[in-house]
């Protein structure tokens, strides 16, 4: 019943508002049409004057001076309404703006007739235009009327606009063209238009008013030298139609139109003012019956609460707290809980003794729902402890087997000099080393640290080179310019692990014969790597989807498995500050920027000096910028306009159409570091690019693996002549013998640990 009150109430609200608005409207029409009326007859006047018709000018300043009072009448109409209408109509006033200018050139002199006619034209008409909410009028004897006085409108501007276009060709003996002849008899067609849709919507007693503006001495005369005008073809005679005659019998006979149309403005405003009142009168009847009807419903409705309202209260108060308070802290309480610890459940729901059945029973089920929560909450907990334990307990396992097995396989490297057998133990280390990132892999999911250790920074090429041993088709990938950075030992195994991810993705996401290429640079907010593909892309929805992958911030366990990897990056993102994000490469694919925060790196901002970094220069050799290890160059073109702001668009979807500031102009998105970072870089990315040398893979194979090899069967040779050297210093001297190398020791650095032997060692 108070739903159904309380529709028929906003019904009758509407109805009153309407009734509101268009009376309020009818009278804004009103003064627009004062205002139309002056502004047609200052173009009349002004038009004739610039065609020489001097006898017009002393009409003009008393003219101008009515066209500005209405103007300000209609303003001060508009004062305090900011609806749609007044929007409308405030927006159409703006070309009042160029009345000055119009005036000011007739006064000089420089005034034409033709752009005299067309802008007092054109700001009628759009201003005639204008409905300004009338035509959304319900009632039928006010839809009629508006359109009555919009027809009436149109013909009377046609009219005006007759007035001014024949004083504007006036002088000359004839019209200017043809066309100005056809144009004018446009618009004695416009004008009887208008009348016939008139007679079509207005009341008899209408038509008959405006029949008797027709019939007036001043409209015989003006219709007169109209059909002069229409009879000479071309001909226009100031003889015939002399130049103050036609504009005083124009003026005279479009003054009776306008009577005719205030008349039916007062027309309009009556039967609104009419509909307001009976909306009135309807809401206040509405309203009393109303109130009783609901006071009936409260009387009802506060002797069923007195029955029920205080053991309900109890209830609630119960509710609530186990909703707000007992029941998250008990579910946090089991989720928190160690191993073997078993949490304490929440207390039942205790209502007073003199609760009803009803109530009774509602507290027992929620006593229900909470034991089921709890229940499923200390059994989740339970589940995803031993989930993540057996995570954590299978990474270790196959983490000390394929750590074992590394060293083996470089045991077995030291061992045989052959370049085929190495080139195999190679692919077979190299297949070892991503078994060993993939059990890592499950180790970060599960939140634990890398137990690879470093201790000294190392740079950032080598970091990269170690990411590469990590990945399976490691022979596509090819580095450009890479700017020399030191990244913070501490984590240079999880950033190689991060890049390690991210260049597999690449790699399986786009075609075989195409490369992966990277590009790393040193900028104000840290140093950024970029790893392009040219696959077939993805979509913006599908971009954003990885992004908050990326981000960590989202679980691993509630997507499928072929995003682990993303997760895998997100993770170890969050937990170094490390931003990550995708974007469309600009030719075809994807891009991944990867932000290096300075926490990160081991050195400053660019500052140091020329000798420290000279200084530097062994490291330098050790891992140069250009592109190394055996990675093939190739053209720079994806790369460096990777490097482009368009590069690396938001989340959110691209559109033509954003959200726009109250001035217009559009809003652009906050940019992320990366974007920042990849704005501040620009076209430097390409500055100063050093190339290398073009090799295939397979020559890089061959150079590599006869370059170990040699290495290996020099050093195989030294340890021999070294156990000579010591064995004779023994016999001689009695002196301790010569430590021999660890043929089995390998370095730990991750850059060259678990290479790519045959691409990239």
């Amino acid at each position: 019943m108070l739903a159904i009150i309380g529709v028929a109430t906003t019904g009758q609200i509407a109805n009153y508002r309407n009734a509101e608005r268009t009376v309020a409207n009818a009278k804004l029409e009103t003064a627009l049409q004062a205002f139309l009326q002056e502004t047609q007859k200052e173009r009349g006047l002004t038009t004739g004057y610039v065609n020489g018709n001097k006898v017009l000018k002393p009409q003009l300043p008393a003219q101008r001076a009515r066209t500005d009072r209405t103007l300000a009448a209609l303003r001060a109409q508009l004062a305090g309404r900011n609806d749609l209408v007044a929007q409308q109509l405030r927006s159409s006033l703006h070309l009042t703006v160029g009345l000055a200018a119009i005036r000011q050139d007739a006064d000089d002199g420089t005034g034409r007739w033709d752009t005299t006619y067309t802008y007092f034209t054109h700001m009628n008409r759009v201003l005639d235009g204008l409905s300004l909410g009338l035509d959304q009028a319900t009632d039928p004897q006010l839809r009629n009327a508006v359109l009555a006085l919009q027809a009436l409108s149109e013909s009377k501007e046609f009219t005006g606009e007759e007035r001014a276009y024949l004083l504007g060709n006036l002088g000359s003996g004839r019209f200017h063209t043809m066309d100005a002849f056809n144009g004018f008899v446009a618009l004695v067609a416009e004008h009887q238009l208008g009348r016939s849709h008139f007679d079509t919507w207005a009341t008899p007693d209408q038509r008959q008013k405006l029949d008797d503006a027709y019939a007036t001495p001043a409209a015989q005369r003006a219709h007169g030298y109209e059909q002069t005008a229409l009879a000479g073809h071309g001909r226009l005679s100031p003889r015939d139609v002399p130049a103050t005659g036609w504009y005083n019998a124009m003026t005279s006979f479009i003054t009776g139109m306008r009577s005719v149309q205030i008349s039916v403005g007062d027309d309009i405003v009556t039967r609104a003012g009419s509909l307001q009142d009976a909306a009135v009168r309807e809401f206040v009847l509405f309203g009393i019956v109303a109130a009783g009807v609901v006071a009936l419903l409260g009387g009802l409705a506060l002797a069923t609460a007195r029955a029920v309202s205080r053991p309900l209260a109890a209830l609630t108060e119960q509710a609530a707290d186990l909703a707000e308070h007992r029941l998250p802290e008990s579910v946090d309480r089991a989720q928190t809980a160690a191993a073997g610890d078993r949490p304490v459940p929440p207390a039942d729901i205790v209502v007073p003794d003199y609760s009803g059945a009803e109530v009774r029973q509602v507290a027992e089920a929620l006593d229900r729902v909470q034991r089921v929560a709890f229940d499923l909450a200390t059994e989740q907990a339970v589940l995803r402890r031993n989930a993540t334990e057996s995570l954590v307990n299978l990474g270790r396992r196959n983490q000390n087997l394929v750590r074992r097995q590394i060293n083996f396989i470089n045991r077995l490297e030291h061992e045989d000099a052959d370049p085929g057998t190495l080139a195999n133990l190679f692919e077979l280390d190299h297949l070892a080393t991503r078994m060993r990132r993939n059990a890592e892999s499950l180790l970060v999911l599960a939140g634990e640290k890398t137990p690879r250790p470093w201790s000294s920074p190392l740079l950032i090429t080598d970091v990269i080179r170690a990411a590469l041993s990590e990945v399976e088709d490691y022979r596509r990938v090819t580095l450009r310019r890479v700017d020399k950075v030191l990244v913070s030992g501490t984590v240079v195994a999880e950033v190689a692990h991060l890049l390690a991810e991210l260049i597999e993705n690449a790699l399986s996401c786009s075609p075989p014969d195409t490369e992966v290429e990277i590009e790393g640079r040193r900028t104000s907010s840290g140093y950024l790597v970029a790893v392009v593909d040219h696959g077939v892309g993805m979509e913006s929805d599908a971009l954003a989807e990885a992004n908050v992958r990326l981000s960590g911030s989202a679980g691993f366990m509630a997507e499928p498995t072929r995003f682990l990897g993303h997760y895998v990056v997100g993770a170890l993102a969050q937990r170094h500050g490390i931003e990550v994000r995708l974007g469309e490469a600009p030719a075809a694919g994807v891009v991944a920027r990867v932000l290096l925060p300075e926490h990160v790196l081991a050195e400053a901002p660019r500052r140091r000096a020329k000798a420290e970094a000279e200084a530097g220069a062994e490291a330098v050799a050790e891992a140069p910028a250009e592109p190394a290890g055996g990675l093939v160059p190739g053209p720079r073109k994806a790369v460096a306009a990777a490097a482009a702001p368009t590069a690396a668009p938001p989340a959110s979807v691209r559109s033509s159409e954003g959200a726009r500031t109250r001035n217009g102009l559009v809003k652009r998105p906050r940019r992320s570091a990366i974007q920042a970072a990849v704005a501040e870089g620009g076209s430097g990315w390409t500055a100063g690019e050093e190339r290398t040398p073009d090799r295939s893979p397979d020559e890089v194979k061959s150079m590599l693996s006869t370059l170990r090899s040699a290495h290996m069967r020099g050093a195989i040779g030294a340890r021999g002549e070294k156990t000579d050297r010591a064995a004779k210093t023994d016999r001689a001297e009695m002196a301790e013998p010569a430590e021999t190398p660890d043929r089995h020791e390998k370095s730990a650095d991750p850059a060259t640990s678990e290479p790519p032997k045959d691409d990239a060692s």
